[in-house]
């Protein structure tokens, strides 16, 4: 374990100073002026979470973020309009830079996997879970925007799969479809979408894992300003999910991200709060109770009124000014959250003005964590990502399946009960092709005592040595070339281990013995107009 860490760091230290300083001196340096003559998108229309491509690419531009990484998605109207080139991120960007359009067909993609096993799955891809043999998925899209305020978004999938010696019949599903009005920098969205929240690669509490979900959505588009930097975003869904328990139930999240002004500006602190509840034949609560319920009063009294699948996480991140030694390093954060799905807080009935550690006002039980490091040079995205969940993590006495849509974790792919480390790195061999390689490692269970020991930490235990747990091995690779505009994409990943996790449900776990290896070959088109 710790000759693979320290592998990963060296790695990190060799893609910096063994760089060919003739080409780092050839590359543009970014300039934060806004010049929208390359501009060939509207910001009201959001890049969709699952194209980590553009929103890496993003994010990797500027020392000090002018937006939300952690809230997603998001019009990136502070970073988008400043960019020197589009190029690489141009398939991603939709509509058209005026104040009123319309394209009723924008884009049309295909898609094609072959996967060895049902159930295979694409982690952060909204959605993409795999029948055994061939998947394909036709799609098209469309938007408009009038006076710079109001906005539509459609996109339709088709798909049929090749099993048996036969071609299945086709579903068609709209698979987004929203109507956002911009006021001032705040925006409110009705519609079919997914979020993202938190500072990883993938959210802990909401996440690109699962497809997306009808809800309603109000936050500020762009970045407000007192006394620092503020960015926030509260949504209210319903899962269309009847394959379950508890049929269609509701979920809720907000969060808030503060970074300061000034000497300080390199540190941000986000909070989330999240939570599933209601359902067919559950309570559904009444508008003036809302606030009661979000603030988890009597959220800790089993099968009471306010008893709800709630979670909370703070995190923290530290944007570290490695530029300030070597230009070449754009952006170096390190980020760290911790979230539970029980919690002891000051303002709770049972803990009435009980002060907790090391947070004063609350403090978390059956906990999960999350931290990583992200780092970007003028052609590299590098991320070293660590994450865990406990035990009851993602599940709930009333909601037996979980938090889960269709059979997707809408938190952390991995689900419950998992310890994870991975890394990946993109390099652009040009603006017009560019390869992201991942290897991971991960167990299954992370942990079996109960989750409320106090020495269940982070990095405690660290993928115990017990006997019986799956522990497997991943490496992915994507390969992306932008052709004026399109974007083609040839994907392949190979998970393989010595057991195997049987059950597919990112709540349960069922180890066989037996070695296994899963993969999955996908190639895909999007072609923009």
């Amino acid at each position: 374990m710790k000759r693979t860490i320290f592998s990963i760091c060296l790695l990190f230290q060799l893609l910096i100073f063994a760089e060919d300083p003739a080409f780092v001196v050839s590359m543009p340096e970014v300039v934060h002026d806004k010049d929208d003559s390359g501009n060939r998108s509207h910001p009201l229309i959001h890049i969709n979470i699952e194209d980590r491509l553009a929103i890496d690419m993003i994010e990797g531009r500027f020392h000090i973020p002018a937006d939300s990484f952690s809230i997603l998605p998001r019009g990136f109207y502070g970073t988008v309009p400043y960019l020197n080139k589009t190029y690489r991120i141009l398939p991603f960007l939709k509509g058209v830079n005026t104040k009123s359009y319309l394209k009723f067909f924008s884009t049309a993609g295909f898609e094609y996997y072959y996967s060895n096993k049902d159930g295979n799955f694409i982690p952060g891809l909204s959605g993409r879970k795999l029948k055994k043999d061939s998947t394909t998925i036709f799609s098209q899209s469309g938007n408009m925007v009038l006076w710079d305020s109001l906005a539509f978004y459609y996109e339709l999938n088709e798909e049929n799969y090749y099993q048996d010696a036969d071609w299945k019949g086709a579903t068609v599903d709209i698979k987004r479809a929203y109507l956002k009005l911009k006021i001032w920098k705040l925006s409110v969205m009705f519609g079919k979408d997914n979020i993202h929240l938190g500072p990883g690669e993938y959210g802990l509490l909401f996440s690109s894992n699962a497809e997306p979900f009808q809800m309603i959505k109000f936050q500020n588009e762009e970045t407000l300003r007192f006394f620092g930097d503020w960015n926030f975003v509260f949504m209210k869904g319903w899962l269309n999910d009847d394959d379950r328990d508890v049929p269609n139930p509701e979920v809720m999240a907000m969060r808030l991200t503060y970074r300061p002004m000034g000497l300080f500006n390199f540190f941000e602190l986000g909070m989330t709060r999240s939570m599933m509840y209601s359902g067919d034949g559950m309570y559904h609560y009444k508008f003036y109770e809302y606030p009661k319920l979000i603030i988890g009063a009597e959220d800790n009294i089993p099968r009471g009124k306010w008893d709800a699948d709630s979670y909370g996480a703070i995190d923290f991140t530290f944007h570290i000014p490695f530029y300030k030694l070597d230009k070449r390093i754009k952006v170096f954060k390190f980020y760290f959250q911790e979230a539970g799905t029980d919690i002891r807080a000051i303002w709770q009935v049972e803990d009435w003005g009980n002060i907790t550690f090391p947070y004063g006002l609350f403090g978390f039980y059956e906990r999960a964590y999350l931290t990583g490091i992200f780092m970007a040079l003028p052609n590299d995205v590098l991320r070293l990502e660590y994450s865990k969940t406990a035990f009851s993590f993602y599940r709930h006495h009333l909601y037996s399946h979980g938090f889960t849509l269709n059979g997707m974790s809408i938190g952390h792919p991995l689900g419950s009960n998992h310890q994870a480390l991975r890394f990946n790195h993109r390099h652009w061999f040009s603006d017009s092709y560019s390869l992201k390689w991942e290897i991971g490692y991960y167990q299954l269970p992370a942990y079996k005592r109960n989750d409320k020991d106090k020495n269940f930490s982070a990095f405690f235990p660290m993928f115990s040595l017990d006997d019986g747990l799956v522990r497997r091995g991943y490496v992915t690779v994507w390969n992306d070339w932008i052709i004026y505009g399109h974007h083609l994409r040839a994907y392949f990943t190979l998970d393989a281990g010595p057991k195997t996790d049987d059950d597919r449900s990112p709540t349960k776990i069922v180890v066989n013995n037996s070695a296994s290896f899963d993969f999955i070959l996908g190639l895909s088109a999007k072609f923009k107009f």
